[in-house]
């Protein structure tokens, strides 16, 4: 006898089949694409200082370190205009201004202190300063406002300084300026202290552009015209003789 399937039965074999071509004839949907890379923003796409190469930078440098000022000025004034987003060429053109010896001292400070506003400005939009740069302009707008005997304004960015270069005895020493400056005669002996202790231990920012020993900073101390109370103070020969004689 022929085999007879009842409806049910050749309806479920129906199914099935047109289940299985279905899953034959239609390819898998394809991957989800991988999230898009975040597109790069704002005035300097790297997050650095966008700077001008060593080659076009270096007779700037040169004329600096051999104290021709204003030669120096004028290179960096050039570069200021080709390179708007670079903050290292302003740090340096504020120490060109500051350390210019044809100028008075107070003239020289106020001169520079627009070039590390600039420079500030330009770091804080996200053209970060290298390291090294920062330090200097952190010490350059020191230098300004000692010149100009702001103890508080210094210690604006020598605070700041103080945690992030621990190892120099530049940044605390003239912390301790600042502080005799505004009659913190406690703060102004801790910092020349430490000042000294960090000279005595050898460290220091790998970057910097000149590096004073111990009795470089001593010497300096015996004169310095910020400390006349430290001077006074019993503590300042009680630093200097426990300094000799751990040596």
């Amino acid at each position: 006898m022929a085999d007879v399937r009842t409806p049910v039965a050749a309806l479920l074999v129906l199914a099935l089949a047109l289940l299985a071509c279905k899953s034959k004839s239609d390819p898998a949907p394809p991957p989800s694409p991988p999230p898009a890379a975040p597109t790069a923003s704002g005035p300097c796409p790297t997050g650095a200082s966008a700077d001008p190469g060593q080659g076009e930078f270096r007779p700037a440098v040169t004329a600096f370190q051999e104290k021709q000022y204003a030669t120096a000025q004028l290179l960096l004034d050039n570069m200021m205009t080709k390179y708007p987003n670079s903050a290292t060429v302003r740090v340096w053109r504020g120490d060109a201004a500051l350390f210019d010896n044809k100028v008075k001292e107070l003239t020289a400070a106020d001169n520079s202190l627009p070039f590390y506003e600039e420079a500030l400005k330009i770091h804080g939009k996200g053209c970060a300063l290298p390291e090294s740069e920062h330090y200097y302009l952190r010490m350059g707008f020191a230098y300004a406002y000692l010149r100009k005997k702001d103890g508080a304004k210094a210690l604006e960015h020598l605070e700041p300084a103080r945690k992030q270069w621990d190892n120099s005895a530049e940044v605390f020493y003239n912390a301790a300026r600042a502080k005799c400056l505004d009659k913190d005669l406690d703060g102004c002996v801790a910092d020349f202290e430490k000042s000294l202790e960090i000279a005595k231990s050898l460290r220091r920012p790998k970057f910097l552009r000149t590096h004073r020993s111990l009795d470089d900073w001593i010497r300096r101390s015996r004169t310095q015209s910020e400390f006349p109370a430290l001077r006074r103070d019993p503590r300042y020969n009680q630093i200097l003789k426990k300094m000799r004689d751990d040596e």
